[in-house]
Formats: structure tokens, sequence, C-alpha cells
């Protein structure tokens, strides 16, 4: 990212909320050169629209800009670290079904608003796919010459926590379960050290 909008970032991101002619000043740059950089990264969904910031005081209302809850997304986080020792807590506080059960409707809750998929099986797969991909996933499908289908996931969302967790692969396992309406049977599983993991999905007699 630019310097200067990785500035206004970090500034925001301390302050909180800040004006043009805030920017202006503690950026040493024209407000003219201030609102171009804004109205990029408000583009790109990172800072909200102008709102106005009314005060007791006479004169003119100050427009501020906030930073959006994507922009969070920029700055260092320890999610894998939260979800590493939340896991830790689930294992040394339930049996090993319990934690399961746990991790399938925990997957149940992240499709929740997913909708009806196409009956159609190859249009059902494009629908899966699709919406894994918006969680963060990078997967494809695929279907072989004996109409075999076949899910590869190269990239998972939460790969640093299998790296101590591999029973969130269940996770995976369950979500494409629910979307397919099939059996999913893991072919090779490699997501812990951010490989390539294989599905082939058995439809339903």
């Amino acid at each position: 990212m630019q310097d200067t909008r990785q500035q206004i970032l970090e500034i925001l991101k301390r302050r909180g909320e800040i004006t043009v002619q805030e920017l202006s000043r503690e950026l040493s740059l024209t407000s003219v050169t201030v609102r171009h950089h804004l109205e990029i990264l408000r583009s790109e969904g990172y800072i909200t629209e102008p709102e106005i910031h009314r005060s007791n005081r006479p004169g003119r209302p100050r427009y501020v800009y906030r930073l959006t809850s994507t922009a969070a997304d920029l700055f260092p986080n320890n999610y894998s670290g939260l979800a590493n020792a939340m896991l830790d807590t689930l294992k040394a506080c339930l049996p090993q079904e319990e934690q399961l059960n746990f991790l399938h409707e925990t997957a149940k809750r992240m499709i929740a608003d997913v909708g009806d998929l196409p009956e159609d099986r190859d249009a059902r797969m494009d629908s899966a796919i699709a919406f894994m991909n918006q969680q963060g996933f990078v997967a494809r499908w695929d279907k072989d010459e004996d109409g075999q289908y076949f899910i590869y996931v190269s990239s998972c969302p939460y790969h640093h926590v299998a790296q101590s967790h591999h029973e969130t692969c269940q996770i995976d396992e369950t979500i494409i379960r629910e979307l397919t309406h099939a059996d999913p049977e893991r072919l090779q599983t490699l997501a812990a050290r951010g490989g390539l993991c294989v599905y082939q999905i058995h439809w339903p007699e």
C-alpha cells in the first residue's frame, strides 16, 4: 500500500476519527491531496463515508472519517493465538466426542446463511466452491472420466491453527458435507503444512 495511505490508516487507528484538515496538518499535505488518498481508501472499503460531527461550538460542521471493520485485517492480530488457546481449553474441558460435536456445530453455524443450493450436481459444486472461497479457502472442484467428483483445497484460512490442532480439518469436512449434501472422503490432507487437501465426493444413491 502507498506510504501516505498507510500513514492515514495508522493515524485513524490511533485516533479513532479525524478530519481532512487535521490530516492535512499532521501529514503536511494539502487538503486536496488528503482527500484524494481518502477517496481511494474509501473506495477500497477501508474507511467510512465522511460523517458530520456536530458540536456546541459555532462554526461549520466537521466531517470526520473512521476505519471500517475491513481495515482491522491490515493491522497485526493474534487470531491464531486465540484460536489455539480456545482449542487447548476445549481439549482440557471436554471428552473427544464432545469436542468433535462442537467442531461440527461450529461448521454448521459458519454456513447457516448460505441458503438453498441448486439440485444439479455441477451447479451445486460451483456454488459450494464459490462459498468456500468467499470464506478464505482457495478451492476448486473437478470431475474425472468416470464421473467421480473431487474437491481440492490448496489453501486453508486456518492452516496456522491446523499445525497444532489437526482436528480443525473436521470443520472443512462438515462444511463440504453440508453444502453438497454428499459424503466427502478425505484422500489427502496437508493443511497443517499449507499443502493440498483432496476430497472425493460420494453422492447418495
